[in-house]
C-alpha cells in the first residue's frame, strides 16, 4: 500500500460510509447535479484531436500526428453510469504512443435519462462504424467500472446477437460490477466491506434499486459472474483491486471462462488496490496499473513497443 492511499483512507472511507446510505431518489438528484459539468479535452501538441456523433453520442479521438490509424482503443470511462472518469493528458499520451492505437473516448448514454442498455446499443452501433475504419483484430475495448460494466455487457450482447459483428481484438475491464451475484460471491463481498474504502455499501442490493429497479434490463446486460455466457470472446484482462468488494466476484468469472471455452484469458486481482486503481495515476497503484493495462495491449496485438515492466503473475 502507497503512503497517499494510506493517507486518503480516512477521507474516502467518510465518503462511503454517506453513499452506503444512498437510496435511488439520492442517485438522481447526484446524476442531475454532476451532468451539469462539461468536459474539456484540450488540445495535445503533437496529437490529433477530431470529434464526432455517433448514434446521438459525442465521441473524441486522440491519434498521434502521422500515424496509420490501423489500431484503435475505445476508452470507456468509468463514473457509476451518471459521470465519466476521464483520462489526463499523460494517459492518453501513454495509451497512443505504447500502443500505436488512436484513441476513440465517447461520452455514451448516462442515467437517469438512459439506462446501461441503452449504454450497451450504443457501444454496439460504434463498433459497427468503427469497422468500417479498423479491422475488428485491431479494435480494444477499455472500461473501467461502469465502463467495464459497458464493454463485458457489449461483449455478451454479440453473442446474444449470434455474433453478427464480430468481436473486437482485445478487451480490457477493470473493476466490473455486476446487477446480479452468487450467494458464495455476496459472502466474498461482504468479507472485503471494511477494506473498501471507495465502494462499500451492500452493493447487489443498491445496485439493483439504482440500475433497474423495474427489472426490465435484459439478464445478459445486467449480468451475473457465475451464469453469463462469454463465449466467443477475444484475449480478455480482467482486474480488480484486492481492496474492494467486486474483487468477491473474481471466482465466478474465473469459473465461468472455463465453462464458456475463453481460450485467453487473465483474472488479476492487485493485493492492496483499490477500486478502479489504474485510473488515478497520481497513485503508485495506479500508475503501475495503467502499465499493466498497456503491456497486455502490446502483448495481445503483437506489438513491439516498449514499455514499464509489468508482473501480471503466472
Amino acid at each position: 500500500m502507497s503512503l497517499i492511499y494510506s493517507i486518503l483512507k480516512p477521507i474516502l472511507r467518510k465518503a462511503t460510509a454517506k453513499k452506503s446510505s444512498m437510496t435511488r431518489e439520492d442517485f438522481i438528484r447526484q446524476a442531475t447535479k454532476v451532468q451539469k459539468r462539461t468536459y474539456d479535452f484540450s488540445d495535445i501538441k503533437g496529437y490529433e484531436k477530431q470529434k464526432c456523433v455517433i448514434a446521438g453520442c459525442t465521441c473524441v479521438i486522440y491519434s498521434k500526428l502521422g500515424g496509420n490509424h490501423s489500431k484503435a482503443i475505445v476508452y470507456y470511462a468509468g463514473g457509476g453510469y451518471i459521470r465519466y472518469q476521464m483520462p489526463n493528458k499523460k494517459s492518453i499520451r501513454n495509451y497512443i504512443d505504447q500502443t500505436g492505437c488512436d484513441l476513440w473516448i465517447p461520452q455514451y448514454p448516462l442515467y437517469p435519462e438512459h439506462d446501461m442498455y441503452d449504454g450497451v446499443k450504443f457501444g454496439y452501433e460504434l463498433h459497427r462504424i468503427m469497422l468500417e475504419t479498423y479491422s475488428h483484430d485491431k479494435i480494444v475495448w477499455l472500461g473501467y467500472s461502469a465502463g467495464a460494466l459497458l464493454v463485458m455487457g457489449l461483449g455478451k450482447h454479440i453473442a446474444y446477437e449470434d455474433y453478427e459483428l464480430p468481436m473486437p481484438g482485445v478487451i480490457v475491464a477493470f473493476s466490473v460490477f455486476n446487477l446480479y451475484t452468487s450467494k458464495e460471491s455476496i459472502e466474498r463481498m461482504k468479507a472485503l466491506n471494511d477494506k473498501d474504502v471507495v465502494m462499500g455499501g451492500d452493493l447487489s442490493k443498491q445496485f439493483k434499486e439504482f440500475y433497474d429497479p423495474d427489472g426490465t434490463i435484459p439478464k445478459h446486460i445486467a449480468g451475473c459472474a457465475a451464469e453469463d455466457d462469454y463465449s466467443g470472446f477475444p484475449p480478455l484482462l480482467l482486474g480488480f483491486g484486492g481492496d474492494e468488494t467486486m474483487s468477491g466476484d473474481a471466482p465466478d468469472y474465473e469459473t465461468a471462462f472455463k465453462r464458456c471455452g475463453v481460450k485467453d484469458y487473465k483474472v488479476h486481482v492487485e493485493p492492496d488496490a483499490f477500486h478502479a486503481y489504474p485510473v488515478f495515476t497520481f497513485t503508485p497503484e495506479g500508475r503501475k496499473g495503467e502499465q499493466q493495462v498497456i503491456s497486455f495491449i502490446q502483448n495481445k496485438l503483437k506489438l513491439n513497443i516498449p514499455s514499464l515492466p509489468v508482473d501480471l503473475g503466472p
